[in-house]
């Protein structure tokens, strides 16, 4: 369900994003080279993009102990690398996780969820905001490499432009 959630959340995310390009898209004239870009798959094949959504999909979950007592429970090599490259958020939300159940009133309890929401769509841009920017840094390097003037969402084309996506994709392989 966390997947499902940070995946609508990121279709919009990308929307918003990538909709920069679809309105200087709108104001170009005839004589402009169109290119297509297919943006969320352009992000789902950068190649920080999975570690990054683990970790977020780990952290929607309530977390027991400390970072160094789930490496000892964790079996599955990558969690365990996961949980040590990022122990200090794991840290932090574990100890968020702590104060949340052992808070009685309700009130409070909210509030403490509610600030753990907060942390973690920071820490969540904190991840995927460089990822775009690589994202439509990639666009950018191939829009100037193939002479292209104007960069279209490819859902918003009904005919014409020429598809970069596999292009900028491939320029994002060389970042592995």
């Amino acid at each position: 369900m966390a997947y499902k959630f940070l995946k609508l959340k990121w279709m919009i995310v990308f929307g918003v994003v990538f909709g920069k390009i679809l309105l200087a898209g709108l104001a170009a004239c005839a004589a402009d080279t169109v290119g297509l870009v297919d943006s969320q798959k352009i992000a789902f094949q950068h190649p920080r993009f999975d570690e990054a959504s683990r970790i977020l999909i780990f952290l929607t979950t309530s977390l027991e102990g400390s970072a160094p007592q789930m490496l000892l429970s964790e079996s599955d090599p990558e969690r365990r690398e996961m949980i040590s490259k990022f122990s200090t958020q794991v840290n932090e939300f574990a100890t968020l996780d702590r104060a949340i159940a052992a808070e009685n009133d309700p009130e409070r309890q909210d509030r403490l969820w509610l600030d753990r929401q907060i942390k973690l769509s920071e820490f969540e841009a904190s991840l995927m905001g460089p990822i775009l920017d690589e994202c439509s840094q990639a666009i950018r390097e191939v829009m100037t490499l193939r002479s292209i003037t104007v960069v279209l969402e490819l859902d918003s084309v009904f005919y014409g432009g020429t598809d970069i996506t596999d292009d900028v994709i491939q320029r994002l392989a060389r970042l592995r």
